[in-house]
């Protein structure tokens, strides 16, 4: 018969064991359920899908249905190329059925995890190009960012919304993407860089441009030392601040009008991203 030491450390051995297999469990999934196939490099062309927008050494789960409430069944990892079939949803809610190429693995993953291939464009492409961009092809909510530089670790600036209308400042490739330079046409002025594929030709958009009595460009003039002056998005202490100009400053002048005490100016930023707002008038001296 064994002794009482004996049978707890038998006990020890049995509850440690369960430990390990709860923590296995926990922590890798795909280690019980359907292993990824060989991982393959991000490629580009057409029909071509692949895992990506994560770190290079992550895997993204593969689930038995369209929702993070369905099990996990396989795990997919950074640059896997996947066949995709139908998608459910849009925008964060987008789910995409995909099998892997060698067939042995299927399921759904969140839409923001594929990535998908188009052909290169030729120099022809990218020359020239339409006046005016309409911004197209967002799913639901989703806003496109207009970016400080043509990648997408770069600052955004500002988004925009399906079926706005932005000014061609000229395309060119960049990582394997097409990129275009952009100027907003309505509300604050901003240039920057979107994604190409977002983009389809459009007439130029109605309505007039500002413009205003007064030279034609300021300098930013008697702040205080170490303070900056407020570009607002509207001629108000209320307005919200979009930028901050130091003494020096030169601006264009687009019209000042009396608001209360206060005579406001519309400028536009020089040199760098340019920015349109308002500003107090009182910091502003002729060049």
């Amino acid at each position: 018969m064994p002794s009482a030491k004996g049978t707890l450390a038998v006990l020890r051995h049995a509850l440690l064991a369960g430990v390990v297999i709860a923590a296995q469990a926990l922590l890798a999934p795909s280690a019980v359920h359907a292993q990824a196939s060989t991982r393959a490099e991000p490629v580009t062309g057409p029909g071509v899908v692949t895992i990506g927008n994560i770190a290079t050494n992550a895997k993204v789960n593969l689930r038995a249905g369209p929702s993070t409430v369905f099990p996990v069944v396989g795990s997919l990892g950074y640059g896997t190329r996947v066949k995709k079939g139908l998608c459910i949803g849009g925008g964060s809610a987008r789910w995409c059925e995909v099998e892997t190429m060698d067939g042995k693995i299927s399921g759904y993953v969140s839409g923001r995890f594929l990535v998908e291939g188009v052909r290169p464009p030729t120099d022809d492409d990218l020359a020239g190009g339409p006046d005016f961009w309409r911004v197209t092809g967002l799913a639901g909510n989703e806003r496109l960012g207009v970016r400080l530089e043509p990648r997408s670790s770069s600052d955004v600036l500002a988004t925009l919304r399906n079926g706005e209308i932005v000014r061609n400042l000229g395309c060119r490739m960049s990582g394997g993407a097409r990129w275009c330079r952009i100027r907003s046409t309505v509300g604050m002025d901003v240039t920057g860089w979107v994604r190409g594929s977002y983009l389809r030709e459009s007439a130029a958009p109605g309505g007039g441009g500002g413009g205003g009595s007064g030279p034609d460009f300021y300098v930013v003039r008697g702040l205080p030392a170490g303070d900056t002056l407020n570009v607002r998005t509207r001629p108000s202490t209320q307005g919200d601040v979009i930028a901050r100009l130091s003494e020096g400053a030169r601006v264009r002048n687009l019209g000042c009008e009396q608001s209360g005490q206060t005579r406001w100016c519309k400028i536009r930023s020089t040199g760098g991203v340019e920015v349109t707002g308002w500003v107090n008038g009182r910091y502003l001296r002729e060049k």
